[in-house]
């Protein structure tokens, strides 16, 4: 058994080494121990990187910063030590007092006496666990950003397919997968706001046990954590959610969560829901890259939420209108049967009359039936006009916008026997594009019609004007119908427009891409409003129209 290094052996070597002036002076941890990794020497850098002060480790093993997966490279390196006279360099893990992992590079040589006997060896220790860290961080990025770029274009191909088959829902739970799946999270949601930002239309989780689904059941109240998620432009990390002074709005079943990252999903300036997760994978809170990438899909989620609107908003106008054209043909149907079939059958019948009394020699009442049964036909090809003009204004072609709405007001003032007519315009002899002159008309002649029917009015007023903003942006055209009558409450014709004749006008102009309004009270009449986009002008009358 070799002999003990004495004190003097250290000593020697200390003296030999200025060791001390070396030591105090360090900013790099250096321990001297024995070949059986007994300290017997600790500087206080070893102090500051450790936590152990020098009395606490100075005759104790240096096993007490070996992690017990690391035991078999330090027996390793005391053999190397003991073999031959050489530096040995290596980066390596170590633990502190605290029980903090501490990533060291260690410059490690033999302590040798006098004869040359190794009796024990030196460490220089060096923190390099932001270094490491940093190093881990961006290889992780690097490992991974084949796999985020495949998610990402995933989640967009995947909402784009569903969409296309018109299930938007399950492309909203595949993006929050994604999402989950891509930060590493126990759990996900996505909530799809209603358009007047009060509550959700849609919610959808995924992450949970069908347990927890079941015992969910009820959408979040918008309340806490998630109301000020939805008033954020930015994302909201949270480490400890149970900390935060906020942390409500969850239902009451909802399962325990730690640490909190949500985005708010936004197109523009408008804010259309938000995505968030909760429990990061093996603890700890998220980081800046989960942040930067579920801000990413969060982007990816505007464009489907975005697409799933305006896809329910088409269903809406669709069916609108395809009742809205029910109701025409309806329509036509009656006037068919009450106007101008009943002209026919009363002009029949007056001529069979006619000629039975002229057959019979009786002129004078032969005369009166031919006289009735030719006013009667005369009715009916008036009739019959005002029938093919309502399923297409032939007036737009002769006379033009203008002249065609002139037409309207005097045709309808005769039948509903109006006291007072006005209609106003800036656009005589200009022509526009022809699916825009129509639009135009059919809003008008529904609108007029509708006063006619239910309005109980004397007075009506129709305005058409060609406006240019003062800003300079596109010109458009504004139309209003303002009569004096009865009025009604809005709201009492059922949502969106729910009465056939607002339906039809509502339908038409958003379909074209205008704006459309109404106001109307009880006693105080119903103004219609509609700004028409001018799709092409085509100058004066006269010029190309087609």
């Amino acid at each position: 058994m070799e002999p003990l290094p004495t004190v003097s052996d250290w000593t020697e070597v200390a003296s030999n080494f200025d060791l001390r002036a070396f030591l105090d002076a360090s900013e790099d941890a250096v321990i001297g121990k024995t070949l059986d990794n007994v300290i017997r020497s600790w500087n206080p850098a070893a102090e500051r990187l450790y936590g152990y002060t020098a009395e606490e480790a100075i005759g104790k093993s240096l096993t007490i910063l070996v992690p017990a997966d690391r035991m078999e490279e330090l027996r390793d390196i005391l053999d190397r030590i003991r073999r031959a006279s050489r530096i040995e360099r290596l980066e390596t893990v170590r633990v502190a007092k605290c029980g903090r992992k501490i990533n060291v590079s260690l410059l490690i040589w033999p302590a040798q006496d006098t004869s040359g006997r190794i009796f024990g060896a030196f460490s220089i220790a060096r923190d390099i666990t932001d270094r490491t860290q940093s190093a881990h961080d961006l290889l992780r990025l690097r490992e991974t950003a084949a796999e985020r770029s495949l998610v990402i274009e995933t989640a967009n191909r995947v909402a784009l397919d569903i969409l296309a088959s018109n299930t938007g829902a399950e492309a909203l739970r595949h993006i929050a997968e994604a999402a989950r799946t891509l930060a590493h999270a126990r759990y996900a949601a996505l909530g799809v706001a209603k358009p007047d930002g009060d509550g959700l239309l849609e919610f959808i989780t995924t992450g949970l046990t069908p347990g927890e689904e079941a015992v969910i059941g009820a959408r979040p109240t918008g309340k806490g954590v998630l109301g000020l998620l939805i008033r954020r432009a930015e994302p909201l990390r949270i480490d400890v959610l149970a900390e935060h002074p906020l942390s409500a709005g969850f239902p009451p079943n909802h399962p325990p969560m730690d640490s909190f990252l949500g985005v708010p999903i936004r197109r523009g300036d408008t804010t259309l829901g938000s995505l968030y997760l909760t429990n990061k994978e093996g603890g700890g809170p998220f980081t800046a890259a989960d942040e930067a990438a579920v801000q990413a899909i969060g982007a990816h989620a505007a464009v489907a939420i975005h697409n799933l609107n305006l896809l329910s908003r088409q269903r809406t106008l669709i069916s609108g209108l395809i009742a809205a054209q029910e109701e025409e043909r309806r329509a036509v149907a009656y006037d068919l049967h009450d106007g101008l079939t009943q002209y026919v059958m009363a002009s029949h019948a007056h001529l069979e009359a006619f000629r039975r009394a002229h057959d019979a020699g009786k002129e004078e009442r032969a005369n009166r039936e031919l006289d009735q049964g030719l006013r009667y036909l005369k009715d009916a090809v008036l009739e019959s006009r005002r029938l093919v003009n309502g399923l297409r204004a032939l007036a737009l072609d002769d006379l033009g916008l203008a002249g065609a709405l002139e037409q309207l007001v005097t045709e309808e003032k005769a039948r509903a026997e109006w006291d007072e007519t006005e209609f106003l315009h800036n656009v005589a002899g200009r022509r526009y594009h022809k699916d825009l002159e129509t639009t135009v008309y059919r809003v008008a002649q529904e609108a007029m019609t509708n006063v006619r029917k239910h309005a109980g009015a004397n007075r009506v007023r129709l305005t058409l004007l060609s406006e240019t903003p003062e800003n300079g942006g596109p010109s458009h055209l504004v139309l209003q119908v303002q009569d004096w009558g009865v009025g009604f409450i809005p709201e009492h014709r059922a949502d969106d427009y729910g009465h056939v004749g607002l339906q039809s006008m509502h339908e038409r102009v958003t379909l074209i891409g205008g704006e459309f309004r109404l106001k109307s009270a009880p006693r105080d009449g119903t103004r219609i409003h509609a700004v028409f986009p001018i799709l092409e002008s085509y100058g004066k009358k006269g010029d190309a129209a087609s």
